[in-house]
């Protein structure tokens, strides 16, 4: 196309709402897209009571969001348990009502391109009507959404989910096969993606897309005023739930020498906010932050030398880890997942067996009384951000867009 593209981006929730990291992801796309001449239309949605949702224009970026009639919202599914919520997969399952408020709004904007991300809400139904208004469908994952109920492929002691039950392996099956529908099935990492084609991922093509951030322009400035003590300061950027690792981190304090110099911080809210505050009033050595955002989250990590992620689920894309290469951090992560593809081992940072607080505790200790156990982090952190950078990404997405929209002018002409 001789123009710039009009991009519609789908995705269950878009700033100012906020739950996790992908909404972010889309925000930082859209406005990318939208400097770069695209015209870009988001499709989010909104809570029952909330309807109808004015259209807004945000940094240039059209915003469109509707309630998928379901039982609740998806940004308040942690309310619901049960029966309850197996019943709302049931309908989320191919949510017709919301696959033709869609269809209605693909006939009024005519984009070039469906871009879709978390579609919880919506259910995979929009990926058919696309398909059959002939516009082309580029779908990112960001969890396993398509393979797990609970998008996290986890048993409830926390363990990797090796034999799902009945339930979940026809949900899987289901929810695998709709991927018929996808042109390009993208995915920012290996691991993530290597699990969808081991599952019967059935989309035309697939790709590795890495997200990006934009990478801040205080990091030189940052990097040259960190304290001394910053070197013995562990630092958690994470939403409070058990599969994040909280009580790994916890434990693994508790293991340390008692005379050694060494602070956690843990910023962050969740349901183990509580256990968090109380292990902080027992232990000076451990400090809550509450949540932190802008200036607080820059002031946190310009305070330390570490970023702790210890989890115990299957990581996809943590931008936490690219934000703590930016400012310098080294990275101390779970061996699980797609962490190991974010950390370079002996160089941006270490790795250790998920769970095992007692090896945590020893690379904890390690580091703290010996700070050049990372000789490289200095230059190989620096590297590591650039690579994940949100113009990087935006030029990825841009280049598999031109693909899409070649291959049907192409299909087109033949017909």
């Amino acid at each position: 196309m001789s123009s710039a593209p009009h991009i519609m981006l789908v995705n269950n929730l878009y700033p100012p709402i906020l739950a996790g990291g992908a909404e972010r992801i889309v925000a930082w796309l859209a406005e990318g897209l939208v400097k770069r001449g695209s015209r870009v239309t988001v499709i989010s949605t909104c809570g029952p009571e909330m309807e109808p949702y004015p259209t807004e224009i945000r940094n240039g970026v059209e915003v469109i969001r509707f309630f998928p009639p379901n039982l609740y919202w998806s940004f308040s599914r942690d309310l619901a348990a049960g029966p309850k919520k197996w019943l709302w997969h049931a309908r989320d399952a191919w949510n017709r009502a919301a696959a033709n408020r869609l269809r209605t709004l693909l006939a009024e904007a005519k984009p070039d391109i469906l871009h879709s991300h978390l579609i919880d809400g919506f259910s995979a139904a929009i990926w058919a009507k696309a398909e059959r208004a002939k516009v082309p469908v580029l779908h990112t994952a960001h969890d396993y959404h398509l393979l797990c109920p609970r998008a996290v492929m986890l048993t409830r002691e926390l363990k990797p989910c090796l034999q799902p039950r009945l339930a979940c392996r026809l949900y899987r099956g289901w929810h695998i096969g709709t991927t018929r529908h996808v042109s390009l099935f993208a995915s920012p990492s290996h691991f993530l993606l290597d699990r969808h084609r081991q599952a019967g991922l059935r989309a035309a093509s697939s790709a590795v897309v890495h997200n990006g951030i934009p990478l801040p322009l205080d990091t030189d400035k940052v990097r040259e005023k960190r304290p001394p003590e910053a070197k013995s300061r562990f630092l958690m950027l994470t939403r409070l739930t058990e599969e994040k690792g909280i009580e790994v981190v916890l434990d693994a304090v508790a293991r340390l020498p008692a005379d050694l110099a060494i602070e956690v911080r843990i910023a962050g809210v969740g349901p183990l906010e509580q256990r968090v505050r109380a292990a902080a009033q027992a232990d000076h050595r451990i400090k809550y932050l509450g949540f932190v955002d802008g200036p607080s989250k820059v002031q946190a990590l310009s305070q330390a030398g570490y970023l702790l992620l210890p989890s115990l689920w299957y990581e996809n894309a943590p931008v936490t880890l690219v934000e703590a290469a930016a400012y310098g951090l080294g990275a101390i992560g779970s061996d699980i997942g797609a962490i190991p593809e974010f950390i370079e081992a002996n160089s941006t940072g270490l790795l250790f067996p998920p769970g095992d607080s007692a090896a945590l505790a020893n690379i904890m200790e390690r580091l703290a009384r010996d700070p050049s156990l990372l000789p490289a982090l200095e230059g190989r952190s620096r590297a590591l951000a650039r690579h994940f950078s949100v113009e990087r990404m935006i030029d990825t997405y841009s280049h598999h867009y031109g693909t899409l929209l070649e291959h049907r002018q192409f299909h087109a002409a033949a017909q």
